[in-house]
């Protein structure tokens, strides 16, 4: 079934794309997760997950960020605040205008995480760099950008899914570092590299995990494995899915001076006590992880594990109560991958903070 792509026009002349699985026949309690693609590859990636989401109650939104196809170009304009207020005004518009149902709360303990015991609501899920978008909602104590009449509709029904990709001090391969490599051939380079299957010395196979206790030095930094997810891309697929050169963008984000505002927000969203208490208190945390990605994937999910388990140790850091399960065997792309394994085996730690 094919999924056209269709446009919502923001305040300020923005406009952004998606396309939608739509409602699941006769349901009234689905949860609507909206996805949030990384760098390079758009939202097309996840197209598969159209097609399972009626089964499992879900309606999925895939949404094209800023500077992808259909969706307005960045201008030099761009802060966090606004980023972050055009992704709420989103969110307003998919809820009025399609008429998600409200949240219904489970009884399961917050610390849990988004499950789908707690049927309708929204839930945010970012993918790779994309994180850095949906971390820019959740990372402020209060953006006044964003109006009261809007935090109030999401303050109900959001919760938020994060796998977060934010590479730190680097001794292993990093495409965009790469000095030798010609312009016109990182975009294949760096799809090569963030799709491969890589076997890290640190897992653990009896808790079938990246261990947090780990250092980076311990993962896969290879430029590439022999195998990819996206080799086995058609050239319509490529066409449709990789935007290499709308990732300029995105790429300066990498950069040491855009890192330090970048993980001021995840701090703020995750870690900091007055945001957490004072902007979306109630949203969840799921952290998807998986055992053979890349290095630097890997090494923020550990990270994060760290930072979190330290945070739970002092009772004086109140922090948000994060989820995280390891998808096992899986590298950047198990929703390309093993988008229709019901089986696949995923090791969850809820760490209390």
């Amino acid at each position: 079934m094919s999924h056209p792509i269709q446009t919502y026009s923001l305040s300020r002349g923005i406009e952004l794309s998606f396309t939608d699985s739509g409602a699941p026949p006769n349901s009234r309690d689905y949860t609507t997760l909206l996805v949030v693609h990384g760098t390079a590859f758009n939202a097309y990636q996840f197209h598969k997950l159209h097609s399972y989401a009626h089964a499992l109650n879900l309606r999925t939104v895939l949404l094209h960020r800023r500077d992808y196809v259909g969706s307005t170009p960045y201008t030099k304009n761009v802060f966090w605040e606004r980023l972050s207020a055009q992704l709420a005004e989103f969110v307003v518009m998919l809820i009025q205008n399609e008429g998600i149902p409200r949240l219904t709360h489970s009884t399961e303990s917050h610390s849990e995480g988004l499950d789908l015991k707690g049927r309708g609501g929204v839930a945010i899920m970012g993918w790779s760099f994309g994180c850095a978008t949906v971390l820019s909602l959740f990372g402020v104590v209060k953006n006044p950008m964003i109006s009261d009449k809007h935090y109030d509709l999401l303050q109900e029904p959001t919760s938020c899914r994060l796998r977060i990709s934010c590479p730190l001090d680097n001794p292993n391969y990093l495409p965009w570092a790469d000095s030798t490599i010609p312009p016109e051939n990182i975009p294949q380079i760096f799809s090569d590299w963030a799709s491969s299957y890589y076997d890290h010395p640190c897992y653990d196979p009896q808790s079938r995990c990246l261990p947090y206790t780990a250092s980076m030095y311990d993962l896969d930094g290879r430029p590439k494995t022999e195998t990819t997810s996206v080799s086995s891309w058609t050239e319509e697929e490529i066409a449709k899915g990789i935007e290499g050169n709308n990732a300029r963008s995105d790429i300066s984000m990498f950069m040491s001076d855009m890192q330090q505002p970048i993980g001021v927000s995840a701090h703020q969203a995750l870690f900091d006590e007055e945001s957490v208490q004072h902007w979306f208190p109630d949203a969840k945390v799921t952290y998807l992880g998986v055992t053979r990605t890349n290095w630097s994937c890997a090494w923020a999910e550990m990270e994060t594990k760290r930072r979190y388990y330290d945070n739970a140790k002092d009772s004086l850091r109140q922090g948000r109560n994060i989820k995280f399960i390891d998808i096992d065997g899986g590298n950047h792309f198990p929703h390309w991958d093993q988008a229709q394994e019901k089986g696949i085996h995923s090791n969850s730690t809820a760490l209390r903070g």
